[in-house]
């Protein structure tokens, strides 16, 4: 075990999809432990409080931009390390309400860009000096619940990538997810609004009757999500891989 189990000084990490949210936690949590770190998102740049780590604008519905974005980002840091992929959307409704074209983008955006992603930092990566690739998963990957079935699917794909490419890069990556459980992101808020709407509910109520889901009773916040990310990409992890840790309060127990 070395000196530091947990120290991330050094370590180049590129957080894709982390303009908010969980993903801008996760960037500043890296950042804080001494990583060097470059951001992407839609937007022009990140969350982060100032100053702002290197952020680059990435569409990760263009296989293209993926694979430049990747390179980029080892060109800035001199080298990359690890990639943690955050972007995630989810269309909520019935299974006959969803188009062909959002089930293509539930899987372009929460599947494919993290196998594309790895794809191409694999170019930076070799048996001397493993490479580590995070992706989030959800606790909607392994519960089933109404009106997601197209997140869901998406987000069980992705825990099924991270066993496989475990297996395949074991020589060279180390490859694992987390899955995190109700974080009250702008995307939870919204589906709490939606479900207030349809329910008759105030938004106290629907996020009263969603507490008894968790067995801790808590929401999870962002900073849970990015404490279990710096563990995984820590030495401490070092012979972790193929795993989906699950921070969800035991909703997955």
């Amino acid at each position: 075990m070395p000196h530091r189990p947990f120290a991330l000084t050094d370590l180049r990490v590129l957080v894709v999809g982390a303009g908010r949210g969980i993903g801008a936690e996760i960037a500043r949590c890296l950042r804080d432990e001494g990583a060097d770190v470059v951001t992407t998102g839609r937007g022009d740049s990140a969350e982060s409080a100032p100053p702002a780590p290197a952020h680059l604008r990435l569409d990760v519905r263009d296989p293209v931009a993926i694979d430049a974005a990747v390179h980029r980002a080892a060109a800035t840091m001199g080298g990359l390390d690890a990639l943690v992929y955050c972007p995630g959307v989810a269309h909520v409704g019935p299974l006959t309400a969803l188009s062909a074209d959002q089930w293509d983008e539930l899987f372009a955006i929460n599947t494919r860009g993290f196998g594309l992603a790895t794809a191409a930092a694999l170019a930076h990566w070799d048996e001397s000096r493993p490479g580590r690739a995070i992706a989030l998963s959800s606790q909607a990957a392994r519960r089933g619940q109404a009106l997601i079935s197209g997140y869901t699917a998406s987000k069980a794909a992705i825990d099924g990538l991270v066993r496989a490419l475990a297996v395949e890069l074991a020589a060279v990556a180390r490859v694992n997810a987390v899955a995190p459980g109700i974080v009250p992101t702008d995307m939870i808020r919204e589906d709490f609004q939606r479900q207030a709407a349809r329910h008759g509910e105030s938004l106290a109520e629907v996020e009263a009757r969603t507490r008894l889901r968790i067995p801790t009773g808590v929401f999870q916040d962002p900073s849970a999500i990015a404490a279990a990310v710096a563990f995984l990409l820590s030495p401490a992890a070092a012979h972790i891989t193929g795993q989906v840790l699950a921070v969800d309060g035991g909703m997955s127990a």
